[in-house]
Parts: C-alpha cells; sequence; structure tokens
C-alpha cells in the first residue's frame, strides 16, 4: 500500500518534537504516513497556510482553532478541529538583565520566594517608573492568541499590574525574541524554549517564571487540522494521531531526552544549539547568568499526564481568557464552541488500538488539589490556587481592564 502524504507545519520550538520524532524515528512510515515537514518563522504563516490547504497538518497554538472558527485576528472564519494534544509546558517569562536586576533591588523577597509571585517585584518597578515620569516598560508574546499571551497577563495581574495599560505588550515571532531582548526593543517575554534558556546562555536574560509556576502541567501546543479534510481522511487522521502518540511516548523517556535534543538542534528543526536544547530537555534549566540548574522534571511533558488528550476543559479555560481581556465578546458560548474544535472523540478512535490511558470523561475541574484523577493528570495548580469548572464558571461581564485584573474566578 503506498503511503499517505501528510504536510505538516510547525514553528521552531521545543514542543515540535513529536512531529519530528514521528518523521526522523519512523513512527509516521510504520502507520503508513509519508510526512512532509515544513519549518515556518510565525504562527500567522502557519494558521494561513493551514487554513487554505498548503498543509494538512499543523503544530499550533491552543487559541488559534479557537480565534479561527470566530474569525478573529482579521482573517475570515476558519474550521479546524484538534484531534490530539502535543504535550505540556516548555513556556517562561524572561526578562533583561537590567529589568532583572531591578526587580532584585524594588523586592528581595518576591525574587526568592515561588517564582509565579515574582511579578510583586515588576509591580514595584512599574510604579517607581510611574512616579518618575519613565516610558512604560514592552514586553512581547508569540500571537495574540497563546497561551503565552495568557500566561503573561495572569501572572501579571495575580500582582495587581493592568497588562492593558501599565505595560505595552506586542507580539514577536518565537526565534525573534531572543534578538529583540538584546537589542533592547523589549523589556521581557514570554515564550517557549529554546528561547529563554538562550537568553541566560547568551548573558542577556533572566527567567522570572516557569509555565510550572503559573498553572502547572497546563497545556501547550496542539494538532491542528482542517474539518473537512479531517472528515475527507479519517483513516489517516487516526494514523497521524496514532503515529503522533507514539512518538510522544518515545519522548517522554529519559533516555532518550539527549538524542531528542540532538534531533532538534538540527537547522531543519529548532536549529537551537544542543546544550541549550539539553538541558531544558533533561529538566535542568539555568534560570540566570552564572546561576546553577534546577530541578525541573516536568519542563517539558509529551505523553505523561495525558499530555496528547485534548481535553475540553483546557481548550474552554484558553477561550475564557480571550473574554477575560476583552479579545472576544463576553456572550460568547465556548462550552458549545469548544466541543465542535477539540474532539476527544477523533482522538478516542484512533488510539483504540494502543495501550494509552484514557481518562472518564472528556473534561474536568483544572487546578482542584484533590482531583479524583491527581493520578492521572498530575498536580495542576494555578499560582492564585483558583479552579476552573467550565461547566459552573462565572459569566465575565462587560468591564474595563482594570476591573478585569481583579477578577479573580476567571482561573
Amino acid at each position: 500500500m503506498p503511503l499517505k502524504q501528510v504536510r505538516l507545519g510547525f514553528v521552531p520550538l521545543v514542543d515540535c518534537a513529536l512531529p519530528v520524532v514521528a518523521r526522523t524515528k519512523g513512527f509516521a512510515e510504520e502507520e503508513n504516513i509519508d510526512l512532509t515537514l515544513t519549518r515556518e518563522m510565525s504562527w500567522a504563516a502557519i494558521r494561513d497556510k493551514l487554513s487554505y490547504g498548503v498543509f494538512d497538518a499543523a503544530h499550533l497554538l491552543a487559541g488559534i482553532p479557537l480565534a479561527s472558527r470566530l474569525g478573529l485576528g482579521g482573517v475570515p472564519a476558519q474550521r479546524l478541529v484538534v484531534p490530539m494534544a502535543l504535550g505540556r509546558g516548555g513556556n517562561a517569562i524572561t526578562v533583561s538583565i537590567r529589568l532583572y536586576q531591578r526587580m532584585l533591588e524594588a523586592d528581595p523577597a518576591a525574587m526568592h520566594g515561588p517564582r509565579g509571585l515574582s511579578a510583586r517585584a515588576l509591580k514595584k518597578v512599574i510604579d517607581e517608573d510611574r512616579a518618575a515620569g519613565r516610558p512604560i516598560m514592552s514586553f512581547a508574546t508569540v500571537f495574540p492568541f497563546s497561551s503565552h499571551n495568557y500566561e503573561l497577563r495572569y501572572w501579571m495581574a495575580s500582582s495587581g499590574i493592568d497588562p492593558d495599560n501599565d505595560v505595552n505588550i506586542g507580539v514577536i515571532a518565537p526565534p525573534r525574541m531572543f534578538d529583540s531582548l538584546r537589542n533592547g526593543w523589549v523589556d521581557g517575554y514570554c515564550v517557549g524554549e529554546p528561547w529563554n534558556q538562550r537568553a541566560v546562555f547568551h548573558g542577556d536574560g533572566a527567567i522570572v517564571a516557569l509555565k510550572d509556576d503559573i498553572w502547572s502541567r497546563s497545556p501547550e501546543k496542539v494538532l491542528g487540522v482542517r474539518e473537512d479534510w479531517a472528515l475527507s481522511n479519517p483513516d489517516t487522521v487516526d494514523a497521524l494521531v496514532r503515529a503522533l502518540v507514539r512518538s510522544a511516548e518515545w519522548a517522554d523517556q529519559p533516555e532518550n531526552r539527549t538524542e531528542l535534543a540532538q534531533l532538534l538542534s538540527d537547522e531543519n528543526h529548532v536549529g537551537a544549539s544542543f546544550d541549550i536544547l539539553r538541558a531544558s530537555l533533561l529538566g535542568r534549566p539555568i534560570l540566570k547568568p552564572g546561576g546553577n540548574p534546577i530541578d525541573a522534571p516536568d519542563r517539558h511533558v509529551f505523553y505523561r499526564y495525558t499530555a496528547t488528550f485534548p481535553w475540553l476543559s483546557q481548550g474552554a479555560w484558553v477561550g475564557r481568557q480571550m473574554q477575560r481581556w476583552g479579545q472576544v465578546d463576553a456572550s460568547v458560548d465556548f462550552n458549545a464552541v469548544i466541543s465542535e474544535i477539540y474532539r476527544p472523540d477523533l482522538y478516542r478512535r484512533a488510539v483504540a488500538g494502543l495501550d494509552v490511558a484514557l481518562p472518564r470523561d472528556d473534561w474536568r475541574v483544572e487546578g482542584l488539589n484533590d482531583a479524583a484523577d491527581r493520578a492521572l493528570v498530575g498536580a495542576d495548580a494555578f499560582l492564585d490556587n483558583s479552579t476552573f469548572d467550565m461547566r459552573n464558571a462565572a459569566p465575565i461581564a462587560a468591564a474595563g481592564a482594570a476591573d478585569r485584573v481583579v477578577a479573580s474566578d476567571d482561573a
């Protein structure tokens, strides 16, 4: 039987690992797929090429399928679906060395306490600048509808910073983040690896919060496909999901992480240095220049904790953040929308023949410390100890940015 060709686009980040592994380690071919990978530099390019059929599938930000369905971002509405997730973790908030030193001086206790609370030091620096009449600082995320944007805002808002008025937040493609920080164009950013570790290794930045500090073991990228393609090619979708799930299991084995770093260091994949990639993948990131590695065993999770399952509740949380920050009207019922986009039914169908741990339900209460499924999904606390129940989330009233900052029930 001839191999089925699948064209998949990706952005050079550590979490493009599953397509890379599927291609290079033979999992795709074993599922009768000829997987062609194309490296893109921006999420807008990935979205557009997937939407218009240049790609059959893509390594996507979790928010892009939702934004595309709603016609956000200045493009016509597109029907994308998510048959699986591509892992958890990997993001961080990095600031310039100058800002890091100012934060240390402004609030040493916040900087030496739990990392998720380091924004308290940033708040004091912002207050100092305002009192002195200085310009507001600039931060960057990778896309308006990205977990990076929502994590950066969540981290800031938890300490009383208004992300819409107290700072500027712009968009920069992930591979351009490091140069933007080095050249002084931004004061900090939230991005996936290896672009945080690169700033540390080169002495230009320091990491002040990891993704796990904001929402532990939280979702990150997803596999996106067009709905019409999925309907026309159900066997291919199943085979692609199986290949990527098997790749996830391989990538999550500690003994394979060094080889994975070598694979990703290829210029056709991520193209970062092997040492930078290995530090992050081994769960031994360095947070500041000259610092010692810390233990972060769940820095990148590809298979454990149901990391490939497309939870409806996690998609709904992303939609909730879109509403919280005024990107979409509060009247949108994301519980209804998300069930058309995140497709755990496709995932369950695809992995039926594999020995994959599956949850009983397609949604859960996110952030619940004593959840019955904690052994399956791991601890997933939010930095403010809130929870998110997609069934009982209170509506977000129309409000200004300052009101949204203090909202506590929309985590």
